[in-house]
């Protein structure tokens, strides 16, 4: 049984992405990582639902481009009962991904693949606690994207 993704789309992002990229991404990284069959689910949404959030689990309020919740904290969207063990939730703000992605010379798909990927590899556990973690976080994106996905600057500093 292949690796179970759910993508949503709230608010202002609805019908300004495909999901089938996000799906395909975050499959393709589980499956190169070995990663067991597992259940990922993806809200791609605008700023006021990102910094509501933000404000909620980090205490922070401000809006961020990507949040990672980890299986320990709870789901945003549930998993489908009997389904792989759920590895945890994404979410995105296809606001501050514009405007980053200008920022840094990319397309909009371009920076959203890259807030998906970073907010996963987070739950794959990776940081940036320290520039080594920092060092191997943004080589594994590389590796994934291409080294321009960092080319460009442009990028807040991710959470």
């Amino acid at each position: 049984m292949p690796h179970q993704v759910g993508v949503e789309f709230d608010g202002s992002a609805s019908g300004q992405a495909d999901a089938t990229p996000f799906v395909e991404l975050i499959g393709g990284v589980l499956s190169e990582d070995g990663t067991d069959e597992v259940s990922v689910t993806l809200l791609i949404a605008g700023d006021e639902l990102l910094q509501r959030l933000n404000r909620e689990h980090r205490g922070v309020d401000e809006p961020t481009d990507v949040l990672s919740f980890a299986e320990e904290i709870g789901e945003l969207l549930p998993s489908p009962k009997g389904g792989p063990r759920y590895l945890g939730d994404i979410a995105v703000s296809i606001e501050r991904a514009t405007v980053q992605a200008e920022a840094a010379g990319l397309t909009l798909d371009q920076e959203l693949r890259h807030l998906v990927l970073h907010g996963l590899l987070h739950l794959l556990g990776y940081d940036h606690e320290t520039d080594e973690d920092d060092a191997n976080m943004s080589a594994r994106e590389e590796a994934v994207l291409g080294a321009g996905i960092h080319a460009g600057g442009g990028h807040e500093g991710h959470d």
